[in-house]
């Protein structure tokens, strides 16, 4: 027996036995209860338990010829397109998962992401996770560089929706001067200004007790980091920043 194939089937839920009796169908092509029972030197009572489990499971069918039940294993390009399926699913699911879980739990973890769609990442867990509002620290530029236009666009349109308000603590850029990124009322936000000595290349968000970092476009990096300890310690930081700041650049 291949052990490579038996351990890869037990980490996908089958305990051994099961794992075996799959990979014992599989080079049998299609077989009886008893033909497989006779293979795996098992009882036919305990063959029948775990056929009608692996059935039930996906991982075999039942072919009938007559009065002649046989089996035949899913073949192995369908158990990898079940599999994919099933990631693409829980990629989908990811963040429902992670919010209930860090609803509940004290234990902090970090995600980190790469490539150039990192910084969506924090956006789509800002959209899943914040309850009323989210507020950050951000160079104004650096959003317009990480995120193209129609998406942010398109995200500030569902957070809006939402009805999830934002407060920002921004680096200063008169460059910068785009209705999407400066309006406040329209888009829920209150926009103030760090003092012009202080300069930033990341954007921080904190939300609920979440932390989003979007480093710069050359960096292409960005992390979810879960800490009620850190979240409730920067939010202290930048409420009091937030009461010394001013609201024109």
């Amino acid at each position: 027996m291949n052990s490579n194939l038996l351990s890869w089937l037990t980490k996908t839920g089958l305990d051994e036995q099961r794992a075996e009796l799959y990979l014992a169908t599989l080079s049998k092509g299609e077989a009886t209860a008893a033909e497989l029972a006779d293979a795996m030197k098992m009882r036919r009572t305990a063959i029948y338990d775990n056929l009608r489990i692996l059935e039930s499971r996906g991982y075999v069918q039942t072919i009938k010829h007559g009065k002649r039940i046989a089996y035949v294993a899913l073949h192995p390009k369908e158990l990898k397109k079940r599999f994919d399926n099933l990631g693409d699913q829980l990629k989908d699911l990811l963040p429902d998962f992670l919010s209930l879980y860090a609803g509940k739990s004290k234990t902090p973890f970090t995600q980190t992401f790469q490539g150039p769609h990192a910084a969506r990442e924090v956006l789509a867990d800002i959209l899943n996770v914040a309850k009323n509002e989210y507020v950050y620290f951000s160079p104004q530029s650096l959003t317009a560089q990480t995120l193209d236009r129609a998406y942010i666009k398109k995200w500030i349109e569902n957070r809006v929706k939402k009805g999830l308000r934002s407060r920002s603590l921004r680096v200063q850029n008169k460059n910068v001067n785009d209705p999407l990124f400066t309006k406040e009322a329209e888009y829920l936000r209150q926009i103030r200004y760090l003092p012009a000595y202080v300069d930033l290349k990341t954007s921080i968000y904190i939300y609920e007790n979440n932390i989003g970092l979007i480093s710069s476009q050359n960096e292409g990096m960005a992390f979810i980091i879960h800490s009620p300890d850190l979240a409730f310690s920067l939010k202290q930081i930048f409420e009091f920043l937030w009461s010394v700041s001013s609201t024109q650049i």
